[in-house]
């Protein structure tokens, strides 16, 4: 399994309910805190979204990496493809019956003058 579905599996089923606990325990238990047992209930539910909200940033930053990932891998794909046509040589002028071909620019100077160009 992967690490973005243990966190979206884990955090609203364990984490985000033992982070309420561990925040209610605190507010209950530690010295020097009151807090009215009316308001363990919000200290609570505190708690378990202080829990979410690194929870949701972890899956979104996941989703940033699986999407940079997934465009890597196609620009990669892309650059293969574009690299395998490069290599594919064009056909030859000696292929496709051109053997009589002149190329004006691989005459000489004299063919040039008496071509009168």
């Amino acid at each position: 399994m992967t690490p973005n579905r243990i966190v979206a599996l884990l955090t609203p089923l364990v984490f985000a309910p033992l982070a309420g606990a561990i925040a209610t325990w605190a507010a209950d238990n530690l010295p020097g805190v009151q807090v009215p047992q009316s308001a363990l209930q919000e200290v609570f539910i505190a708690g378990a979204l202080i829990a979410l909200a690194p929870a949701a940033q972890w899956l979104h930053g996941w989703q940033k990496w699986e999407q940079r990932e997934a465009d890597a891998a196609i620009a990669a794909e892309a650059a293969d493809a574009g690299l395998e046509e490069e290599l594919e040589m064009p056909p030859s002028f000696e292929d496709e019956g051109f053997e009589d071909f002149d190329d004006p620019l691989l005459l000489e100077d004299e063919d040039l003058i008496l071509a009168g160009r």
